[in-house]
């Protein structure tokens, strides 16, 4: 709702300098006037985006966590496009009432000045839209792909400031325009350009590299400075000084794939590329450990990372944590790698007494559950922690009747999932027609890829 109240504030503004019927009087005039609306909203809506796209604590607190924040990031970034587009469809519809050739101009160089910098940024913006959108792209050029809207957006101000319909003829919304203007490419720069210095990170030594069943590695850190303060479940955002690493990715790599051939293209320094993961150790442990699932090149890679490796550390981010919740009554459902914020949680519960709690593992099989026996140890040794395996081929995928079955307290539980974003909307799904309240159903979906449903970790 503040998003809509901030991207409305300037129409607001633009409609309060003069009579609103005088900017309407003829076709040419109204598709101006309606072209004008539609490009202040939007690029009131493109800067918001890079305010959110900044991973700012505080703009997290305000959405209650990461995941929910990267939603709406990616809900007004379609919106923004959306706006922007329909603001430049319908100002070379205006100057097609005068004449086909008077649009066409709009499209050349000769144009004037301000219009056509609007055009190459629009067409700019629809290159990057359409990568993220449509093409599966490496987390890599995925990062770089969304620092280039801020550059975009820098085009854009020419246009936006030059234009006076739009800015000059209100002091007010001039300012209004700059503020916003100035918070998202303020955002950019804090996280994009300058975000080796700005943004707080932690070093930390790697110490152990434990490879498990179904392709699964835990790392152990030590912090090399000041250690990281989390919550159990949160995640972080890690990055690896490692000679294994610097072997196994490579800026350009040509693979073959029977007939063909893939590029996977990699910019930028490896070292320099975050990826986030799940922490796996309780807070209290001192150590700190991540959990991966070999399923691309760089988890792949990070089987070859050994002791003595380095790491930076951003952290942590999230609101997915047992502790987060008043209900000490909770069912966990993990699916395959989405154990492990459950795995921190486990290892913390001995800090935290007084919690009834039901742990369903689902995983392709029994011998595919790593970390089962360390769980089934914690189980034995807590009377009101259960752990339910669910292997998927002698059970099936895991429904809210099983739960139900099984879990006599559902009812008046709080249900927390984690696992691929298939199970995670098939369950929640479930469980609302079950009669659970949607409000006690807890999940992130820890993907900040479009199209992916593959958690990292």
């Amino acid at each position: 709702m503040v998003l809509v109240i901030l991207t409305l504030v300037p129409v607001v503004l633009w409609a309060g300098m003069s009579s609103l019927g005088d900017r309407f009087t003829t076709l040419t005039s109204s598709l101006q006037s309606v072209a004008i609306v539609l490009g202040l909203a939007g690029a009131t809506s493109f800067a918001l985006n890079l305010v959110l796209g900044g991973r700012l604590w505080f703009v997290e607190d305000l959405f209650g966590s990461l995941d929910r924040m990267y939603r709406v990031h990616q809900t007004n970034g379609r919106v923004a496009y959306a706006l922007l587009l329909s603001h430049a469809v319908i100002m070379v519809a205006s100057s097609a009432t005068s004449s086909l050739s008077a649009a066409l101009r709009l499209f050349v160089p000769s144009a004037i000045g301000a219009v056509f910098i609007g055009v190459i940024a629009l067409a700019a913006m629809t290159a990057a839209i359409s990568l993220t959108l449509f093409v599966a792209l490496e987390h890599e050029v995925f990062v770089w792909v969304q620092r280039s809207f801020g550059v975009i957006f820098v085009i854009a101000l020419f246009h936006l400031f030059r234009v006076p319909a739009a800015s000059a003829a209100s002091r007010l919304l001039t300012l209004y325009l700059a503020a916003i203007s100035v918070a998202g490419v303020g955002a950019w720069i804090y996280r994009s350009v300058f975000g080796s210095v700005l943004v707080r990170r932690h070093d930390y030594v790697v110490k152990d590299v434990h490879h498990l069943v179904d392709r699964v590695t835990e790392i152990t850190m030590d912090p090399a400075d000041a250690p990281l303060r989390f919550l159990p479940g949160q995640f972080l955002y890690v990055t690896f000084r490692s000679a294994g690493l610097s072997r196994e990715l490579h800026p350009i790599t040509v693979s073959p794939q029977r007939q063909s051939a893939t590029f996977t293209v990699r910019p930028g320094d490896i070292a320099n590329q975050f990826h986030p993961f799940s922490i796996t150790s309780s807070p209290g442990a001192g150590e700190l450990r991540v959990a991966v699932k070999a399923v691309g090149d760089y988890t792949d890679a990070m089987r070859d990372l050994a002791p003595g490796d380095g790491a930076r550390i951003e952290g942590p981010y999230g609101a997915f944590s047992y502790r987060k919740i008043s209900n000490r009554s909770q069912i966990w459902i993990a699916g395959g790698i989405g154990i492990t914020p459950f795995l921190s949680m486990a290892r913390d519960l001995a800090a935290a007494p007084g919690y009834e709690i039901d742990l369903y593992y689902c995983t392709k099989s029994l011998e595919a559950a790593a970390f089962l026996d360390e769980l089934n140890a914690i189980a034995a040794a807590r009377s009101r922690f259960r752990v339910i395996s669910f292997p998927e081929d002698v059970r099936g995928f895991i429904t809210a009747r099983d739960v139900q079955q099984t879990s006599t307290r559902m009812g008046d539980a709080d249900i927390l999932i984690c696992g691929p974003r298939q199970m995670i909307d098939s369950l929640t799904a479930q469980f609302v027609a079950a009669e659970v309240p949607r409000r006690r159903i807890h999940f992130e979906k820890f993907s900040f890829i479009p199209g992916s449903s593959q958690q990292q970790g």
